[in-house]
Order: C-alpha cells, then sequence, then structure tokens
C-alpha cells in the first residue's frame, strides 16, 4: 500500500484531472464561455501542482509566514473564489446593461411602430442616440 504522501499526490492528480475533464466538457457544450474557463483551469492546475510538488507548497507557505502549509492552499482558493465570483459580477453588471439598453430601444421601436399603426408622423430626436 503506497504512503501516505504518494496517495495525496494521486488523489490531488486524478482531482486535477477530472476537474480539467469537466471544464473542457462544458466548454465544449457551450455551458461556460472560454474566459470564465481560464479561471477554473488555472484553479485545477494549481491543484495538480501543489499535488505533485508538494514541498512547492512547504516553500511558499514558509515565504509567505504561514506556520501550516494546508492553509496556504486554503487562502489560494479563497482568493481564487473571490477572484471568480468578481469575474462573474463583471460579467453579470455588463449583462444588466445591455439588457437596459436592449428594453429602451424596443421601447422606442415599440412607440415608433404604434405611431406608424396610427399614422402619426415620429416627433425628431435629440441627443445623439438611436
Amino acid at each position: 500500500m503506497p504512503g501516505y504522501e504518494v496517495r495525496v499526490q494521486i488523489a490531488g492528480a486524478v482531482l486535477a484531472l477530472a476537474s480539467i475533464a469537466v471544464v473542457v466538457e462544458l466548454v465544449r457544450r457551450r455551458r461556460l464561455s472560454e474566459w470564465q474557463s481560464l479561471a477554473w483551469l488555472v484553479a485545477a492546475v494549481t491543484i495538480g501542482g501543489f499535488a505533485a510538488h508538494r514541498r512547492v507548497q512547504f516553500v511558499l507557505a514558509d515565504f509567505v509566514g504561514i506556520y501550516y502549509p494546508p492553509v496556504l492552499i486554503l487562502g489560494a482558493f479563497v482568493f481564487g473564489g473571490l477572484v471568480i465570483l468578481l469575474l462573474q459580477s463583471v460579467a453579470l453588471t455588463r449583462l444588466d446593461a445591455r439588457c437596459r439598453r436592449l428594453a429602451q430601444e424596443v421601447a422606442l421601436l415599440r412607440e415608433r411602430l404604434d405611431g406608424a399603426d396610427r399614422g402619426v408622423e415620429p416627433k425628431p430626436r435629440t441627443g445623439g442616440e438611436p
């Protein structure tokens, strides 16, 4: 039976490969955009990197000043989660602005169409926006 360290490395490698496979499949099915998949792929590669090279986490933890190295992994994933949340917030804000703009354009077109049905001349527009 392999030792503890080898089992942790195997589990980390399997988790990283499974994560990469799931992300690639989601991108292939167009359930996840390419730019969003980058954050998830970085997380998967980080898992694989820490699993394959456990000494790296000890060196990084010592460099940062963390006494217990696995806390470094937890902190990295919390930070990564916050980055993913920020990316999602940016995308949501952009989509909200586009949806609002689209609703305004539809309302203006509906008003113009209703006026054309009644035979009313459309008012000249001012302000430079379409």
